[in-house]
Protein backbone atom coordinates (compact mmCIF):
# COMPACT_ATOMS: atom_id res chain seq x y z
CA UNK A 1 0.00 0.00 0.00
CA UNK A 2 1.02 3.66 -0.41
CA UNK A 3 2.78 5.89 2.09
CA UNK A 4 1.96 9.55 2.60
CA UNK A 5 2.57 12.37 5.09
CA UNK A 6 -0.61 13.64 6.78
CA UNK A 7 -1.66 15.96 9.63
CA UNK A 8 -4.54 15.00 11.92
CA UNK A 9 -7.28 17.62 12.21
CA UNK A 10 -9.74 15.83 14.51
CA UNK A 11 -10.52 12.54 16.27
CA UNK A 12 -12.77 9.77 14.94
CA UNK A 13 -15.38 7.91 16.97
CA UNK A 14 -12.83 5.33 18.15
CA UNK A 15 -10.15 7.90 18.94
CA UNK A 16 -8.22 7.64 15.65
CA UNK A 17 -6.74 10.74 14.07
CA UNK A 18 -8.71 12.07 11.09
CA UNK A 19 -6.58 13.50 8.28
CA UNK A 20 -6.86 14.24 4.56
CA UNK A 21 -4.82 12.54 1.86
CA UNK A 22 -3.47 14.44 -1.15
CA UNK A 23 -6.33 12.92 -3.16
CA UNK A 24 -8.85 14.55 -0.84
CA UNK A 25 -9.94 11.23 0.65
CA UNK A 26 -10.32 11.06 4.45
CA UNK A 27 -7.91 8.75 6.26
CA UNK A 28 -8.21 7.38 9.81
CA UNK A 29 -4.85 6.96 11.55
CA UNK A 30 -4.75 4.99 14.79
CA UNK A 31 -2.69 6.72 17.48
CA UNK A 32 -2.40 10.14 15.75
CA UNK A 33 -3.64 13.16 17.73
CA UNK A 34 -4.98 16.44 16.32
CA UNK A 35 -2.15 18.72 15.23
CA UNK A 36 0.34 15.87 14.81
CA UNK A 37 1.99 15.19 11.46
CA UNK A 38 3.24 11.73 10.51
CA UNK A 39 4.33 9.55 7.65
CA UNK A 40 1.69 6.84 7.47
CA UNK A 41 1.21 3.49 5.78
CA UNK A 42 -2.20 3.24 4.10
CA UNK A 43 -3.13 -0.39 4.69
CA UNK A 44 -6.82 -0.35 3.67
CA UNK A 45 -8.71 1.72 1.13
CA UNK A 46 -12.46 1.97 0.66
CA UNK A 47 -14.46 4.08 -1.76
CA UNK A 48 -14.65 7.15 0.48
CA UNK A 49 -12.23 6.56 3.36
CA UNK A 50 -8.88 4.92 4.08
CA UNK A 51 -7.13 3.48 7.12
CA UNK A 52 -3.48 3.94 7.96
CA UNK A 53 -0.88 3.25 10.63
CA UNK A 54 1.96 5.52 11.75
CA UNK A 55 5.44 4.90 10.35
CA UNK A 56 7.13 7.98 11.81
CA UNK A 57 5.62 10.89 13.73
CA UNK A 58 7.14 14.36 13.20
CA UNK A 59 5.82 16.12 16.29
CA UNK A 60 3.92 15.53 19.55
CA UNK A 61 0.63 17.11 20.55
CA UNK A 62 0.64 18.86 23.96
CA UNK A 63 -2.07 16.34 24.89
CA UNK A 64 0.13 13.31 24.19
CA UNK A 65 1.33 11.37 27.26
CA UNK A 66 3.44 8.28 27.74
CA UNK A 67 1.08 5.29 28.11
CA UNK A 68 1.16 3.77 31.60
CA UNK A 69 0.63 0.24 30.31
CA UNK A 70 3.47 -1.65 28.56
CA UNK A 71 0.85 -3.53 26.52
CA UNK A 72 -0.64 -0.32 25.10
CA UNK A 73 -1.53 -0.83 21.45
CA UNK A 74 -1.54 -4.61 21.80
CA UNK A 75 -4.72 -5.45 23.74
CA UNK A 76 -7.82 -3.36 23.13
CA UNK A 77 -8.63 -2.31 26.68
CA UNK A 78 -6.81 1.06 26.83
CA UNK A 79 -7.08 2.53 23.34
CA UNK A 80 -6.81 6.14 24.59
CA UNK A 81 -3.89 5.82 27.00
CA UNK A 82 -1.72 8.04 24.77
CA UNK A 83 -4.07 10.99 25.48
CA UNK A 84 -4.10 13.07 28.65
CA UNK A 85 -7.29 13.02 30.71
CA UNK A 86 -8.49 16.42 29.49
CA UNK A 87 -8.38 15.33 25.85
CA UNK A 88 -10.08 12.02 26.65
CA UNK A 89 -13.00 13.77 28.35
CA UNK A 90 -13.23 16.40 25.61
CA UNK A 91 -13.21 13.63 22.97
CA UNK A 92 -16.05 11.73 24.67
CA UNK A 93 -18.18 14.84 25.20
CA UNK A 94 -17.65 15.89 21.58
CA UNK A 95 -18.52 12.40 20.35
CA UNK A 96 -21.91 12.51 22.08
CA UNK A 97 -22.61 16.10 21.00
CA UNK A 98 -21.56 15.54 17.39
CA UNK A 99 -23.66 12.42 16.78
CA UNK A 100 -26.76 14.11 18.22
CA UNK A 101 -26.27 16.86 15.64
CA UNK A 102 -25.07 14.71 12.75
CA UNK A 103 -27.20 11.55 13.16
CA UNK A 104 -30.05 12.89 15.29
CA UNK A 105 -30.34 16.04 13.13
CA UNK A 106 -30.82 18.21 16.21
CA UNK A 107 -30.04 21.90 16.06
CA UNK A 108 -26.63 22.82 17.50
CA UNK A 109 -28.05 25.57 19.69
CA UNK A 110 -30.63 23.17 21.16
CA UNK A 111 -27.99 20.56 22.04
CA UNK A 112 -25.61 23.17 23.46
CA UNK A 113 -28.44 24.52 25.60
CA UNK A 114 -29.14 21.16 27.28
CA UNK A 115 -25.64 19.65 27.25
CA UNK A 116 -24.02 19.17 30.68
CA UNK A 117 -20.37 18.69 31.59
CA UNK A 118 -19.18 15.09 31.46
CA UNK A 119 -19.10 13.37 34.85
CA UNK A 120 -15.51 12.20 35.38
CA UNK A 121 -14.45 9.43 37.74
CA UNK A 122 -12.28 10.11 40.78
CA UNK A 123 -9.80 7.35 39.98
CA UNK A 124 -9.32 6.22 36.36
CA UNK A 125 -7.22 3.18 37.35
CA UNK A 126 -8.28 -0.22 38.70
CA UNK A 127 -11.97 0.55 38.26
CA UNK A 128 -13.24 -2.62 36.52
CA UNK A 129 -15.19 -5.11 38.64
CA UNK A 130 -15.56 -7.51 35.70
CA UNK A 131 -12.67 -8.87 33.61
CA UNK A 132 -12.70 -11.27 30.67
CA UNK A 133 -9.49 -13.07 29.80
CA UNK A 134 -8.24 -15.53 27.24
CA UNK A 135 -6.21 -18.60 28.23
CA UNK A 136 -3.30 -19.82 26.11
CA UNK A 137 -1.16 -22.68 27.37
CA UNK A 138 -0.84 -21.98 31.07
CA UNK A 139 -1.00 -18.18 30.69
CA UNK A 140 -3.94 -15.82 31.22
CA UNK A 141 -4.18 -12.69 29.07
CA UNK A 142 -6.21 -10.89 26.44
CA UNK A 143 -7.13 -11.12 22.79
CA UNK A 144 -5.16 -8.55 20.80
CA UNK A 145 -6.93 -5.52 19.40
CA UNK A 146 -8.50 -6.39 16.02
CA UNK A 147 -6.96 -9.87 15.89
CA UNK A 148 -7.02 -13.24 17.66
CA UNK A 149 -3.41 -12.98 18.77
CA UNK A 150 -2.86 -13.73 22.47
CA UNK A 151 -1.45 -10.94 24.67
CA UNK A 152 -0.10 -12.08 28.08
CA UNK A 153 -1.25 -10.08 31.10
CA UNK A 154 1.36 -9.30 33.73
CA UNK A 155 -0.30 -6.29 35.31
CA UNK A 156 -3.51 -4.73 33.99
CA UNK A 157 -4.23 -1.19 35.15
CA UNK A 158 -7.99 -1.60 34.74
CA UNK A 159 -8.71 -4.68 36.86
CA UNK A 160 -9.46 -4.54 40.59
CA UNK A 161 -6.42 -5.44 42.69
CA UNK A 162 -8.39 -8.39 44.10
CA UNK A 163 -9.13 -9.62 40.58
CA UNK A 164 -5.43 -9.37 39.71
CA UNK A 165 -4.59 -11.47 42.79
CA UNK A 166 -7.15 -14.12 41.79
CA UNK A 167 -5.81 -14.18 38.22
CA UNK A 168 -2.23 -14.68 39.41
CA UNK A 169 -3.28 -17.47 41.78
CA UNK A 170 -5.04 -19.28 38.95
CA UNK A 171 -1.92 -18.97 36.78
CA UNK A 172 0.10 -20.49 39.63
CA UNK A 173 -2.32 -23.42 39.69
CA UNK A 174 -2.06 -23.79 35.90
CA UNK A 175 1.73 -23.92 36.22
CA UNK A 176 1.57 -26.67 38.86
CA UNK A 177 -1.38 -28.50 37.25
CA UNK A 178 -1.16 -27.93 33.46
CA UNK A 179 -4.40 -28.28 31.49
CA UNK A 180 -5.73 -27.35 28.05
CA UNK A 181 -9.34 -27.76 29.12
CA UNK A 182 -10.21 -24.06 29.36
CA UNK A 183 -10.05 -21.33 26.69
CA UNK A 184 -11.21 -18.28 28.63
CA UNK A 185 -11.81 -16.97 32.14
CA UNK A 186 -14.14 -14.38 33.63
CA UNK A 187 -13.55 -12.92 37.08
CA UNK A 188 -16.05 -10.49 38.55
CA UNK A 189 -17.09 -9.26 41.97
CA UNK A 190 -17.14 -6.48 44.53
CA UNK A 191 -14.33 -4.88 46.50
CA UNK A 192 -16.96 -3.45 48.83
CA UNK A 193 -18.13 -6.89 49.94
CA UNK A 194 -14.93 -8.77 48.97
CA UNK A 195 -16.98 -11.39 47.13
CA UNK A 196 -15.84 -12.65 43.71
CA UNK A 197 -16.68 -15.31 41.13
CA UNK A 198 -14.30 -17.16 38.82
CA UNK A 199 -15.89 -18.63 35.69
CA UNK A 200 -13.90 -20.89 33.37
CA UNK A 201 -15.00 -21.17 29.75
CA UNK A 202 -14.81 -24.37 27.72
CA UNK A 203 -15.35 -24.13 23.96
CA UNK A 204 -15.15 -27.87 23.26
CA UNK A 205 -17.92 -29.65 21.40
CA UNK A 206 -17.68 -32.76 23.60
CA UNK A 207 -20.81 -33.88 25.51
CA UNK A 208 -21.63 -31.53 28.37
CA UNK A 209 -21.64 -34.22 31.03
CA UNK A 210 -18.07 -35.20 30.15
CA UNK A 211 -16.84 -31.60 30.20
CA UNK A 212 -18.49 -30.98 33.57
CA UNK A 213 -17.05 -34.20 34.97
CA UNK A 214 -13.52 -33.37 33.81
CA UNK A 215 -13.70 -29.76 34.99
CA UNK A 216 -14.96 -30.85 38.40
CA UNK A 217 -12.17 -33.40 38.67
CA UNK A 218 -9.58 -30.73 37.80
CA UNK A 219 -10.92 -28.19 40.31
CA UNK A 220 -10.98 -30.82 43.05
CA UNK A 221 -7.54 -32.31 42.33
CA UNK A 222 -5.92 -28.85 42.16
CA UNK A 223 -7.71 -27.82 45.39
CA UNK A 224 -8.43 -24.58 43.55
CA UNK A 225 -11.11 -23.13 45.84
CA UNK A 226 -8.75 -23.11 48.84
CA UNK A 227 -6.06 -21.31 46.82
CA UNK A 228 -8.22 -18.37 45.74
CA UNK A 229 -8.77 -15.51 48.18
CA UNK A 230 -12.13 -13.70 48.05
CA UNK A 231 -13.69 -16.25 45.63
CA UNK A 232 -17.17 -17.43 46.66
CA UNK A 233 -17.88 -19.55 43.61
CA UNK A 234 -16.12 -21.36 40.77
CA UNK A 235 -18.21 -21.96 37.66
CA UNK A 236 -17.92 -23.57 34.25
CA UNK A 237 -19.51 -22.07 31.14
CA UNK A 238 -19.75 -24.33 28.10
CA UNK A 239 -19.83 -22.19 24.92
CA UNK A 240 -19.06 -24.45 21.94
CA UNK A 241 -20.25 -22.13 19.14
CA UNK A 242 -19.36 -18.62 17.99
CA UNK A 243 -22.74 -17.12 18.94
CA UNK A 244 -22.56 -18.28 22.58
CA UNK A 245 -18.92 -17.18 22.80
CA UNK A 246 -19.77 -13.73 21.46
CA UNK A 247 -22.80 -13.35 23.75
CA UNK A 248 -20.99 -14.96 26.71
CA UNK A 249 -23.85 -17.42 27.03
CA UNK A 250 -24.13 -21.20 26.99
CA UNK A 251 -24.58 -23.83 29.67
CA UNK A 252 -23.40 -22.52 33.04
CA UNK A 253 -22.83 -24.82 36.03
CA UNK A 254 -21.44 -24.29 39.53
CA UNK A 255 -18.38 -26.42 40.26
CA UNK A 256 -17.84 -25.18 43.81
CA UNK A 257 -19.44 -22.53 46.01
CA UNK A 258 -22.24 -20.28 44.79
CA UNK A 259 -23.26 -18.67 41.49
CA UNK A 260 -23.53 -15.09 42.73
CA UNK A 261 -21.81 -12.28 44.62
CA UNK A 262 -23.16 -9.23 46.45
CA UNK A 263 -22.55 -5.57 45.63
CA UNK A 264 -23.39 -2.37 47.50
CA UNK A 265 -24.60 0.46 45.28
CA UNK A 266 -26.12 3.75 46.45
CA UNK A 267 -26.68 2.19 49.85
CA UNK A 268 -28.63 -0.73 48.35
CA UNK A 269 -27.55 -4.36 48.38
CA UNK A 270 -27.59 -6.40 45.17
CA UNK A 271 -27.11 -10.07 44.42
CA UNK A 272 -25.41 -10.41 41.04
CA UNK A 273 -25.46 -13.80 39.32
CA UNK A 274 -22.61 -15.02 37.14
CA UNK A 275 -24.32 -14.37 33.80
CA UNK A 276 -26.21 -11.19 34.69
CA UNK A 277 -25.33 -7.73 33.39
CA UNK A 278 -24.02 -5.25 35.95
CA UNK A 279 -22.15 -1.99 35.41
CA UNK A 280 -18.39 -2.61 35.40
CA UNK A 281 -17.53 0.67 37.19
CA UNK A 282 -19.34 0.64 40.53
CA UNK A 283 -18.31 4.10 41.73
CA UNK A 284 -19.29 5.83 38.49
CA UNK A 285 -22.50 3.80 38.24
CA UNK A 286 -23.54 5.38 41.53
CA UNK A 287 -23.13 8.86 40.06
CA UNK A 288 -25.01 7.86 36.91
CA UNK A 289 -27.86 6.42 38.98
CA UNK A 290 -27.99 9.62 41.04
CA UNK A 291 -28.56 11.54 37.80
CA UNK A 292 -31.34 9.16 36.73
CA UNK A 293 -32.93 9.39 40.18
CA UNK A 294 -32.94 13.18 39.97
CA UNK A 295 -34.79 13.03 36.64
CA UNK A 296 -37.27 10.38 37.89
CA UNK A 297 -37.96 12.03 41.25
CA UNK A 298 -41.64 12.35 42.11
CA UNK A 299 -42.77 9.46 39.89
CA UNK A 300 -45.51 7.42 41.52
CA UNK A 301 -45.47 4.83 38.72
CA UNK A 302 -42.04 4.02 37.23
CA UNK A 303 -41.11 1.60 34.44
CA UNK A 304 -37.56 0.27 34.17
CA UNK A 305 -37.06 -1.29 30.73
CA UNK A 306 -34.03 -3.50 30.00
CA UNK A 307 -33.81 -3.59 33.80
CA UNK A 308 -31.24 -6.39 34.12
CA UNK A 309 -30.84 -7.21 37.82
CA UNK A 310 -33.08 -4.25 38.72
CA UNK A 311 -30.29 -1.99 39.90
CA UNK A 312 -31.35 1.31 38.27
CA UNK A 313 -35.01 1.04 39.20
CA UNK A 314 -34.34 -0.10 42.76
CA UNK A 315 -31.84 2.73 43.29
CA UNK A 316 -34.13 5.36 41.75
CA UNK A 317 -37.56 4.45 43.09
CA UNK A 318 -38.88 6.49 46.02
CA UNK A 319 -40.55 4.78 48.99
CA UNK A 320 -44.03 5.33 47.56
CA UNK A 321 -43.09 4.52 43.93
CA UNK A 322 -44.52 1.46 42.21
CA UNK A 323 -41.74 -0.03 40.10
CA UNK A 324 -42.23 -2.30 37.07
CA UNK A 325 -39.12 -3.84 35.52
CA UNK A 326 -39.08 -5.54 32.12
CA UNK A 327 -36.10 -7.64 31.00
CA UNK A 328 -35.61 -10.35 28.37
CA UNK A 329 -33.31 -12.50 30.55
CA UNK A 330 -35.14 -14.75 33.02
CA UNK A 331 -31.91 -15.18 35.00
CA UNK A 332 -31.60 -11.42 35.39
CA UNK A 333 -35.28 -11.08 36.38
CA UNK A 334 -34.85 -13.78 39.03
CA UNK A 335 -31.97 -11.71 40.41
CA UNK A 336 -34.05 -8.52 40.26
CA UNK A 337 -36.79 -10.13 42.35
CA UNK A 338 -34.23 -11.23 44.94
CA UNK A 339 -32.73 -7.73 44.96
CA UNK A 340 -36.11 -6.14 45.61
CA UNK A 341 -36.52 -8.46 48.60
CA UNK A 342 -32.99 -7.69 49.84
CA UNK A 343 -33.93 -4.01 49.91
CA UNK A 344 -37.40 -4.53 51.44
CA UNK A 345 -39.22 -3.32 48.33
CA UNK A 346 -42.73 -4.74 48.30
CA UNK A 347 -43.85 -2.37 45.54
CA UNK A 348 -41.64 -3.74 42.75
CA UNK A 349 -42.60 -6.22 40.03
CA UNK A 350 -40.32 -7.74 37.39
CA UNK A 351 -41.27 -9.59 34.21
CA UNK A 352 -39.06 -11.70 31.92
CA UNK A 353 -40.06 -10.68 28.39
CA UNK A 354 -38.65 -8.61 25.50
CA UNK A 355 -39.78 -5.03 26.06
CA UNK A 356 -40.88 -4.62 22.42
CA UNK A 357 -43.27 -7.61 22.80
CA UNK A 358 -44.63 -6.72 26.24
CA UNK A 359 -48.29 -5.68 26.55
CA UNK A 360 -48.09 -2.49 28.60
CA UNK A 361 -51.90 -2.20 28.65
CA UNK A 362 -51.83 -4.55 31.64
CA UNK A 363 -49.86 -2.01 33.71
CA UNK A 364 -50.88 1.35 35.21
CA UNK A 365 -49.82 4.39 33.17
CA UNK A 366 -46.35 5.53 34.29
CA UNK A 367 -45.16 9.00 35.20
CA UNK A 368 -41.69 8.15 33.91
CA UNK A 369 -39.96 5.37 31.98
CA UNK A 370 -36.27 4.51 32.30
CA UNK A 371 -34.74 2.74 29.30
CA UNK A 372 -31.23 1.26 29.37
CA UNK A 373 -31.00 -0.71 26.10
CA UNK A 374 -28.00 -2.68 24.82
CA UNK A 375 -25.57 -1.15 22.33
CA UNK A 376 -27.95 -1.73 19.40
CA UNK A 377 -30.50 0.65 20.93
CA UNK A 378 -34.28 0.27 20.86
CA UNK A 379 -36.50 -1.48 18.35
CA UNK A 380 -38.78 0.91 16.44
CA UNK A 381 -41.77 -1.10 17.68
CA UNK A 382 -40.79 -0.30 21.27
CA UNK A 383 -40.27 3.40 20.48
CA UNK A 384 -43.80 3.53 19.04
CA UNK A 385 -45.12 1.83 22.18
CA UNK A 386 -43.39 4.40 24.39
CA UNK A 387 -44.96 7.24 22.41
CA UNK A 388 -48.37 5.57 22.75
CA UNK A 389 -47.93 5.11 26.52
CA UNK A 390 -46.96 8.81 26.62
CA UNK A 391 -45.33 9.18 30.05
CA UNK A 392 -44.41 12.71 31.10
CA UNK A 393 -40.71 11.73 31.21
CA UNK A 394 -38.44 9.24 29.48
CA UNK A 395 -34.93 8.84 30.89
CA UNK A 396 -32.64 7.20 28.32
CA UNK A 397 -29.40 5.60 29.54
CA UNK A 398 -27.17 4.85 26.56
CA UNK A 399 -23.87 3.03 26.03
CA UNK A 400 -23.72 3.94 22.32
CA UNK A 401 -24.06 7.57 21.15
CA UNK A 402 -24.93 6.56 17.58
CA UNK A 403 -27.99 4.46 18.42
CA UNK A 404 -28.95 7.02 21.09
CA UNK A 405 -29.07 9.76 18.46
CA UNK A 406 -31.09 7.56 16.10
CA UNK A 407 -33.66 6.68 18.79
CA UNK A 408 -33.97 10.27 20.03
CA UNK A 409 -34.75 11.40 16.49
CA UNK A 410 -37.84 9.17 16.54
CA UNK A 411 -38.84 9.96 20.12
CA UNK A 412 -38.56 13.71 19.67
CA UNK A 413 -41.59 13.89 17.40
CA UNK A 414 -43.45 13.74 20.74
CA UNK A 415 -40.77 14.73 23.27
CA UNK A 416 -38.25 17.47 23.98
CA UNK A 417 -34.70 16.94 25.18
CA UNK A 418 -34.24 18.63 28.56
CA UNK A 419 -30.83 17.30 29.59
CA UNK A 420 -27.87 15.41 28.09
CA UNK A 421 -24.97 14.34 30.29
CA UNK A 422 -22.11 12.03 29.33
CA UNK A 423 -20.53 9.81 32.00
CA UNK A 424 -16.98 8.49 32.09
CA UNK A 425 -17.52 4.84 33.02
CA UNK A 426 -14.78 3.37 30.85
CA UNK A 427 -11.58 5.34 31.44
CA UNK A 428 -8.82 4.94 28.81
CA UNK A 429 -11.23 3.42 26.27
CA UNK A 430 -13.32 5.10 23.56
CA UNK A 431 -16.64 4.12 25.19
CA UNK A 432 -18.91 6.62 26.91
CA UNK A 433 -22.23 6.36 28.75
CA UNK A 434 -24.90 9.04 28.41
CA UNK A 435 -28.05 9.97 30.36
CA UNK A 436 -30.75 11.94 28.53
CA UNK A 437 -33.94 13.31 30.02
CA UNK A 438 -36.92 13.70 27.69
CA UNK A 439 -40.16 15.48 28.58
CA UNK A 440 -43.45 15.67 26.70
CA UNK A 441 -43.90 18.92 24.85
Amino acid sequence: MAQEKVTARALGSEGQGIADLNSGKVVFVEGLLPGETALVDIYEEKSKISYASIIKRDNDSPSRVEPLCPNFGKCGGCSLMHMDRDLQLEFKSSKVRDVLIRIGRFDESLIDGVFEKICDGKDPLHYRNHMQYRISGQKIGFKARKSNEFVPCDDCLLEYEQIAAIRRSIEDVFRDHPTDMFSALTIRGSRRTNEFLAEFVCESGRPHELLIRDAQKYIDSADLMNKLDFVKGILLRISPDKASQRQRSGKRVVLQGVDHYHEILNGKKFRVKAGAFFQVNTEQAERLYDQVKTHARGSRILYDLFCGTGSIGICCADEDTRLFGIEVSKEAVDSAKVNAELNNMSNAEFVAKPAERFDFDDLPVPDAIIVDPPRKGMDIALINKLKKIAPQKIIYVSCDPGTLARDLKYLCSDYEIRSVRPFELFSWSEHVETVVQLSRE
